[in-house]
């Protein structure tokens, strides 16, 4: 798998064009959320900055609002008064006529080039825009408000999305900034993205949050759109760095809590430098109701969470017991 399959900048919204506004020299990114004084995606109290646009496809994925590069109509059916004032306006008549929705969505995805015209009428805010042109400075400005959170908790600022490489110079810029603001930095990634963007990144990066979601390469495919090969490579390559790492495995029935898989991946992070600790990830349900209002399927609504208060607390202890049994240090969640 080589590079050039891997594709970042050529698909985003064309409202960007290219990441320089005209005229000046400021950097704009595609975000969702800012999410302060989080506990979470590494040490101490962080800010959480998720980026819009990912070239994988997991079929578990939590954040389908980060999947595609471009700003999005979503609809909440709790806010709608049934009034119809977006049909008249929707000139490619993607929104359901049908009021009380029994036919299915609100809105044909298929059909609809979220210009954003039914938002700008909706009296209720029932349909909104998903995601937000932003600068890094206006980023970095919101990031800074905490600088003292982070100094006393050892924090910081932690990239996610989506994959924050997707947006490489965004992310790039926003990371070079904090850093030599000296706010500890983090980014969250799925390791699919030409080593070079890793590379450019890594003199910012005080921690990586690392993705492995299975070592086969075709199950990897099968659930995900992509082969590992890419993101295994970088992984070997980012390890001796030298910059720390945090493994992430996400824990997804029927997909990779088989023994062979558990044993591989153990092996596989053995293997490596620079690991300082695993994080298991058990399956949730907690974005379903987030594709609901993206008008579009969730694929795996059939499949039961992993709950450490029921069954599937057996089968999270004996992955974390298998993989302790390597001399790795692991925790549930992170």
């Amino acid at each position: 798998m080589g590079e050039s399959e891997y594709r970042t900048e050529d698909r985003m919204l064309s409202v960007l064009r290219s990441q320089t506004s005209a005229g000046s020299n400021k950097i704009y990114g595609v975000i969702t959320n800012i999410q302060v004084y989080s506990l979470h995606d590494g040490p101490g109290v962080r800010t959480l900055v998720f980026l819009k646009g990912c070239p994988l496809r997991c079929t578990w994925c939590c954040n389908p609002e980060c999947l595609r590069p471009d700003i999005e109509v979503e609809f909440n059916n709790s806010k709608c008064i049934r009034c119809g004032t977006c049909l008249k306006t929707c000139e490619r008549k993607a929104l359901n006529p049908d009021l009380e929705l029994k036919s299915g969505f609100k809105i044909n995805k298929d059909l609809c080039d979220e210009c954003g015209d039914c938002v700008r009428v909706c009296p209720t805010g029932a349909l909104s825009l998903v995601g937000k042109v932003v600068s890094v400075d206006e980023v970095l400005q919101k990031v800074r408000k905490d600088r003292c959170f982070y100094l006393t908790s050892k924090g910081g600022l932690t990239i996610s999305g989506g994959e924050p490489l997707y947006q490489f110079k965004f992310t790039r810029e926003l990371l070079k900034r904090s850093f030599n603001d000296n706010i500890d930095t983090a980014i969250e990634t799925c390791g699919y993205a030409p080593w070079k963007y890793f590379e450019q990144t890594l003199p910012y990066l005080n921690l990586v949050l690392y993705d492995i979601k299975q070592m086969d390469p075709v199950k990897h495919k099968q659930m995900t759109g992509v082969s590992n090969r890419l993101t295994l490579s970088n992984l070997k390559k980012l390890s001796r760095s030298g910059v720390p790492i945090v493994i992430r495995l996400p824990l997804i029935p029927q997909f990779n809590l088989d023994r062979d898989n558990i044993t591989q991946t153990a092996r596989f992070i053995t293997s490596l430098d620079n690991v300082r600790e695993v994080n298991l990830m058990p399956f949730h349900q907690l974005g379903k109701h987030k594709y609901c209002r993206l008008c579009r399927e969730y694929p795996l609504k059939e499949l039961k969470a992993l709950d450490l208060n029921d069954e599937g607390a057996d089968k999270i202890k004996a992955i974390k017991s298998a993989l302790e049994s390597y001399s790795l240090n692991v925790t549930i969640g992170g």
